[in-house]
């Protein structure tokens, strides 16, 4: 019988050094309130991490790009038992945190350490904070974030259970705002689909959803 992780290394870039901030994160230490992470800069961005209802984990997390936490739902089994779980901003669908075994973790940090080197020299930037926004408010940014946080637990849990099909099958899946609501994308392929909702109440609708075909 295979033997389930008891614990998980997860990784976000602190907003205000860029530094990689690294915890680790064991099955009964989700027994507390809540979980907290911080950067050893002093930055008063945390990653902050609630057991919600149903086995599922709440997961806050600092984005590097957007100076502001993004929400996560996944399911304990979810977060424990993949190999590598990576969580994207929703504006710029850069990834924002890691979670998985230390030495993957490790290597997406070098990765995504790249990127974001790339992307400060394309963008003829002299420093981290040149290409983060200097004053913005949630309402600015994410309009109403408990649509993007249900309609990413639903995809979470349908790409959990094998109900997301996609031309190349191969995932990972994720979500980013469009002009008209939500999209639901494949990081391999590319193929899509939209959600056109705009309300929390129009994202409960898919609660029940059975699947979802990108095309």
């Amino acid at each position: 019988m295979a033997v389930l992780p008891t614990q998980r290394h997860i990784a976000y870039r602190c907003p205000d050094c860029g530094n990689a901030v690294i915890g680790l994160i064991g099955r009964f230490a989700l027994s507390a309130k809540m979980l907290r992470i911080k950067c050893s800069c002093g930055s008063e961005h945390t990653l902050d991490i609630n057991i919600a209802s149903g086995e599922k984990i709440r997961l806050s997390v600092p984005c590097l790009f957007c100076r502001q936490n993004h929400s996560y739902v996944v399911s304990e089994s979810l977060f424990f038992d993949k190999d590598r779980f990576l969580l994207n901003c929703p504006y710029s669908g850069m990834d924002i945190a890691i979670i998985g075994d230390e030495d993957i973790v490790r290597a997406e940090l070098d990765r995504t350490g790249r990127e974001l080197e790339t992307l400060i020299k394309n963008l003829e930037a002299e420093e981290l904070s040149d290409i983060q926004p200097q004053e913005m408010n949630d309402d600015e940014i994410l309009p109403d974030p408990t649509v993007y946080d249900t309609l990413r637990f639903i995809v979470k849990d349908l790409e959990d259970e094998g109900k997301v099909k996609c031309p190349c099958g191969k995932g990972p899946y994720d979500l980013r705002f469009t002009d008209s609501g939500l999209q639901v994308w494949c990081d391999s392929c590319g193929a899509s689909h939209d959600f056109k909702v705009s309300s929390p109440t129009l994202a409960e609708e898919y609660l029940n959803l059975d699947g979802i075909t990108l095309k």
